[in-house]
């Protein structure tokens, strides 16, 4: 049984990684109101910012890591307003073609400037901890740590703070928000702002957990799209519950059947829980 339960723990370190990288994708999605496709990709630019200059740079992991988040965060950001801004008015449809376009011109620049081959940060080796004969590394405690305050921090930031607010209002039905007074362009950059920097958060935390190839953020397309979907593609709370659970299913199946079906079990999953909440586990439409 020790090894089943070291899977489960493996699942809730892959659960809360797959947590901060589709917060963003969920929140974009909310706010700005189509499937923003490119997302994951924002993931490899974080993830090889961070590299670059962490390992050619020379850089500490601290600074190289918050210069990557907030390089990207402003890379969503001039997307945003450059691509999708001129073309919101043409509807989520053209809006989600055009952000496959996205999806493969940023992971088209990625590969042409860091080139092929596996590389990894130069931090130290991990280190590994017991409980009760189930082992976690300090990195994986890391990624566990960040995404519960990437959650609260959102939670409080929406709930507690005038532009939170105004990002909820704009969320529920942007033409009253706007008939009330609400800056709709300035929320909007903040929306930019924060999910592509929570998705340079989630880039940050897959270099530090794993080696990096230049697919590394096309693989992570499908893991999102399932907690997403799963989630209902709008509450916070529900990306969380989706997110753990498909972390879980995901690793725990390894006790049974092949790596290579973890896939299959998240999309599985997903199956299963909208035969019977057909609007995921938020429980509610959304638009």
């Amino acid at each position: 049984m020790t090894v089943f339960f070291q899977l489960v723990l493996t699942g809730l370190v892959t659960g809360s990684f797959l947590i901060l990288a589709t917060i963003g994708f969920s929140f974009t999605r909310r706010v700005e109101g189509f499937l923003n496709i490119a997302h994951p990709e924002l993931l490899g630019v974080s993830a090889f910012t961070t590299w670059g200059l962490n390992v050619i740079w020379g850089w500490h992991i601290i600074p190289s890591a918050m210069v990557g988040i907030v390089f990207t965060a402003f890379v969503g950001l001039i997307i945003g307003r450059v691509v999708y801004d001129p073309i919101r008015a043409l509807g989520p449809a053209i809006l989600l073609i055009t952000s496959v376009g996205v999806h493969y011109v940023l992971g088209g620049s990625v590969d042409a400037i860091v080139g092929t081959g596996i590389r990894s940060l130069d931090i130290p080796l991990a280190e590994s901890y017991r409980f009760w004969g189930v082992r976690i590394t300090n990195y994986q405690m890391i990624v566990v740590v960040f995404a519960a305050l990437a959650t609260v921090g959102l939670a409080l930031f929406l709930n507690k703070t005038p532009m939170g607010l105004a990002i909820r209002a704009m969320s529920a039905n942007p033409e009253l928000a706007a008939s009330r007074g609400i800056d709709v362009k300035s929320t909007s950059r903040i929306t930019w702002l924060i999910s592509s920097g929570l998705a340079g958060l989630a880039g940050v935390m897959l270099a530090v957990i794993a080696t990096l190839s230049t697919d590394i953020a096309f693989n992570q397309i499908l893991q999102i799209l399932a907690v997403a979907i799963l989630a209902g593609l709008g509450s916070l709370y529900a990306v969380v519950a989706a997110g753990l659970i498909i972390g879980v299913a995901m690793d725990v199946s390894v006790f049974w059947i092949p790596a290579g079906y973890r896939p299959l079990v998240a999309f599985s999953v997903v199956i299963l829980v909208l035969m019977f909440r057909p609007e995921g586990l938020a429980g509610k439409k959304s638009r």
